[in-house]
């Protein structure tokens, strides 16, 4: 089978992931990309790049390349892109973000008649959808790439208490920072909040705003917070692994939360707030903690830092229940909407 997926947002390809910070929605067109080939089948991933490579048995090419046939096409994101669709294939639109932007005109003129599939990542997601979509719109989450199910993650004791942020500063670090310098440090003055985020992780969009953000934390002095450069994902995996938890409040605009999936899969638990999709992502009380409000947030803060036992168990339960989301088995989940 011939598959051809196109992403004209940046310029990356299957070895940038392997040298390089990426963000989720391109680290995931990666590892579709890759799992598709894993499967036998023929691959071309198109992007901005400039000139033509083979990664991992993918044909990485340039955008402006033309092709005359295949039998699956996927659009990243992009609704525009669906024209340049060759004829008698199957067509999905992959989202990644809430989907209400599709009522624009200009994108459902492009829709409302195009026989295609719509893929969402999981619930909240879904109900983003017009409802003139709706019923042409299927439910298909994220994979976790396959070289995290190699790393060792069983550390002998519980782990100091670091917390790990690795998300968009844009997401609520403010917020996280002021409540980790108002309250929880002061009930856990050993804890440390060690942040890997910057504009590099998104291509450099966003530049000014992520830095405003980052300047301002680093302006604080703080020796119970560090900030780090974005590093390439093994490396990164390596870091959640030795860390306490990951505490994050959430985004509106998060339709599935790699970041957090990642931890869980690694046994991190994880404190976060029912804010886009992330009440999907933690178990409450079982792979972490789902809290409503800052105080309850505070409280399950501290409790992961200092409880042993607690952590523990949600350690493990993460072990348990959070590694489902291997990327072939999500590959398989495409490849269904052909039969």
């Amino acid at each position: 089978m011939r598959i051809v997926m196109v992403d004209q947002d940046s310029a990356f390809d299957g070895k940038t992931s392997r040298s390089s910070p990426l963000g989720g929605t391109e680290s995931a067109f990666i590892a579709l990309a890759e799992a598709f080939a894993d499967l036998g089948h023929e691959v071309i991933a198109m992007t901005k790049i400039s000139k033509k490579i083979f990664f991992q048995n993918v044909s990485w090419n340039p955008i402006s390349s033309k092709i005359k046939n295949c039998d699956l096409y996927i659009v990243n994101r992009a609704p525009e892109l669906i024209n340049n669709a060759p004829k008698d294939c199957k067509v999905i639109l992959w989202l990644h973000n809430p989907a209400k932007y599709l009522n624009k005109f200009k994108n459902l003129r492009k829709l409302i008649f195009k026989d295609i599939i719509v893929v969402c990542t999981g619930q909240y997601h879904y109900e983003s959808i017009p409802f003139w979509l709706k019923s042409r719109s299927i439910i298909i989450p994220l994979g976790i790439e396959e070289k995290l199910f190699s790393l060792n993650t069983l550390p002998s004791k519980p782990p100091k208490p670091e917390v790990i942020f690795t998300s968009n500063p844009e997401r609520g670090l403010e917020w996280l920072v002021n409540i980790w310098m108002d309250k929880i440090i002061k009930s856990v003055p050993n804890a440390k909040l060690n942040i890997y985020a910057g504009s590099k992780t998104y291509g450099g969009r966003n530049n000014k705003t992520i830095n405003n953000i980052l300047n301002k934390i680093k302006k604080l002095n703080s020796n119970c917070i560090s900030i780090y450069d974005p590093i390439e994902k093994i490396k990164l995996f390596k870091k959640i692994i030795k860390s306490r938890s990951m505490f994050y409040s959430g985004d509106e605009g998060e339709t599935f939360c790699l970041s957090v999936a990642e931890a869980q899969a690694l046994g991190l638990p994880c404190i976060v707030k029912p804010i886009g999709s992330l009440e999907e992502r933690v178990k409450h009380k079982i792979t972490g903690e789902v809290v409503n409000n800052d105080d309850e947030f505070v409280d399950a803060a501290i409790n992961i830092l200092t409880n042993d036992e607690e952590w523990t168990f949600y350690r493990n339960n993460c072990l348990k229940l959070q590694r489902n989301y291997r990327w072939n088995k999500i590959a398989e989940q495409y490849l269904k909407i052909l039969n």
